[in-house]
């Protein structure tokens, strides 16, 4: 399977402090971290690190910043033919200031909404593509030109144009900030609060194939009409900037290669947890080993172990926090991580409008296209 990934790449600049600034705060800092970023560019070099054949469409301008986006795509071996250049924009530059004690990241993001696609053509059919929100012309060039084309889309802010495009997907990542602009409904860190809320969405988008990311760090998915929550995954947070992007990533690998939403979505989350233990988003993505092991998947799957052929990280991952045990092969494992199902039984009443498509065999898994 060819995939391909709309979006628009930006180098992040990361300027780490020991705590958050306050205004007319003045901070001298040894050096900074640059790395590619975005949603788009790092779901692109997770699926093509993890074996996927994979072309990267969107916009970049005529800088060093841009040469650095085309030596990313290179390392990781991302087909950048296709990328555009615009004379008269710059690259995308996002500025990060990482707070080193606790991993929090603040982001200045930008994202010029003029600085979008104008060739759609590809040489290639694409069956299976990753849109992350930030080039809608692209996005509903393919949409419009390929109907069967299954699609993960990132929503991350609830305006007008992400509601709209996230309504024409397959699956879609979203946020709890869009979620919560889309339905209209704050809520609360509760169980019920949390069914209503994807009842809402359900009720608003027509399906129910959202797969929330909720600000207590827990997943928030449905299957066959039943809301389930998975926990957070606990693990040593270095810079947590990189979670949304390798797990839209990690996630469409999974639905790309035909797993069922539950294996899917475990081990998506593992590996943005494991993402987070490092700086920066392309630098921080884990091999597929080190996500089959920390997830407890790998027998299940039935996967054997990739031949070393990776891009070298650039940190090693954070030692794991309890919880967490080794095999025999002397692997970290995590402890076995199982959905919580929110929907309570007094709410039955609460039906959704429309089931999730069913999920799977385990049998097909890695053989075909997801049918979605």
């Amino acid at each position: 399977m060819e995939i391909l990934v709309i979006g628009k790449p930006a180098v992040n600049i990361y300027l780490p402090l020991q705590e958050f600034p306050q205004e007319g705060d003045i901070f001298t800092i040894k050096g900074k971290n640059e790395s590619v970023g975005n949603v788009g560019a790092c779901s692109a070099c997770l699926l093509s690190k993890w074996g996927m054949t994979t072309h990267f469409t969107g916009v970049i301008g005529n800088d060093p910043y841009a040469e650095k986006v085309r030596q990313t795509f290179n390392e990781f071996k991302v087909n950048s033919k296709f990328l555009e250049v615009n004379f008269d924009k710059g690259t995308s530059v996002n500025y990060i200031i990482l707070n080193m004690k606790d991993g929090i990241a603040s982001k200045i993001l930008y994202n010029d909404p003029d600085n979008q696609l104008t060739r759609f053509k590809y040489d290639f059919v694409p069956e299976f593509a990753v849109i992350d929100g930030t080039d809608f012309a692209g996005a509903h060039a393919l949409l419009n030109n390929n109907g069967s084309c299954k699609t993960v889309f990132y929503a991350r802010i609830g305006d007008r144009d992400t509601i709209n495009m996230s309504k024409r997907c397959t699956w879609v990542v979203c946020t709890q900030n869009f979620a919560e602009t889309m339905t209209r409904y704050d809520a609360e860190d509760t169980a019920e609060s949390y069914v209503n809320l994807y009842q809402k969405i359900v009720d608003s988008a027509g399906a129910s194939n959202y797969i929330v990311l909720l600000n207590n760090h827990k997943i928030l998915y449905s299957v066959d009409g039943k809301v389930k929550m998975l926990p957070e995954m606990k693990i040593n947070v270095a810079d947590y900037s990189s979670f949304d992007s390798v797990f839209v990533g990690a996630l469409a690998f999974c639905f790309a290669n035909n797993m069922d939403i539950d294996d899917a979505i475990k081990l998506a989350n593992t590996a943005a947890a494991i993402s987070i233990s490092r700086i920066g988003e392309v630098p921080a993505i884990p091999t597929i080993d080190e996500v089959l092991d920390n997830s407890g998947l790998r027998e299940k799957l039935g996967l054997a172990r990739q031949k070393s052929n990776e891009v070298a990280q650039a940190q090693q991952v954070a030692p794991l926090q309890p919880g967490y045990h080794q095999d025999a092969q002397g692997q970290p494992v995590a402890s076995a991580e199982t959905p919580q199902p929110v929907s309570q039984p007094d709410m039955t009443s609460q039906a959704f409008n429309q089931t999730p498509q069913p999920s799977t065999s385990e049998s097909n898994i890695f053989d075909k296209p997801n049918n979605g």
